[in-house]
């Protein structure tokens, strides 16, 4: 079986936002209230996150099928947890984002944020995240509870389709492009759409 790898990579914030922080640090901070300070720090910190994460899963998923002296199983399950942990901090920083456009007292910063058409807040984008982070945060209780069922999934794997080589009969070609648990997936594409418009607010509120 042939490997290939549909992971995009999303190198143009690999530097994170140290403009929202040099601004908070030393010239202001974004409002003058502290609970939508408050919102903000967190959701730069956690979009930081997410992007780290990410990057750090595609660094560790290819490192165990780069490694042929041995069976990189740790290589494996480190991809897990860095790619459950992107997932959940995408969907902590949408929970942030939705606060801060729903501000009671409409603060300018909301009224900013609400001009800005974004997909990852939109139900069908959220929920996709919502219900898959939920799914990984809840099988820990199904474990401890005796509840999982032999053959039952318990960790979001890297999966994807595999089809027939085109010209070698006996081989086939595996691609990587997806997150799966249980009958839930999401691909690698869809993530990194969405943690590219995480990264675009996140800038605009380091611009604020």
């Amino acid at each position: 079986m042939y490997i290939e790898f549909d992971l995009p990579e999303i190198p143009e914030h690999a530097n994170g936002f140290s403009q929202y922080w040099l601004k908070t640090l030393f010239i202001e901070s974004p409002s003058n209230r502290y609970q939508i300070n408050a919102l903000t720090s967190t959701y730069v910190r956690l979009v930081e996150a997410a992007l780290v994460e990410y990057q750090s899963g595609a660094v560790t998923l290819r490192e165990f099928y780069g490694t042929h002296s041995s069976i990189n199983l740790g290589a494996l399950y480190k991809s897990m947890s860095h790619f459950e942990t992107c997932i959940s901090n995408v969907y902590r920083a949408t929970k942030c984002f939705q606060r801060l456009r729903r501000d009671p007292e409409q603060c300018s910063l909301s009224r900013v944020l609400k001009v800005k058409n974004v997909n990852f807040a939109s139900g069908r984008v959220a929920d996709r995240f919502r219900i898959i982070r939920n799914e990984i945060h809840h099988i820990e209780g199904k474990i401890m509870n005796k509840l999982i069922t032999d053959g039952q999934p318990f960790v979001l794997k890297p999966d994807g389709p595999e089809i027939q080589h085109p010209t070698e009969s006996n081989q086939t070609i595996k691609t990587i492009d997806r997150l799966v648990i249980g009958s839930l997936e999401i691909k690698f594409s869809e993530i990194t759409t969405s943690l590219r418009e995480l990264a675009v607010v996140a800038e605009k509120i380091a611009e604020f």
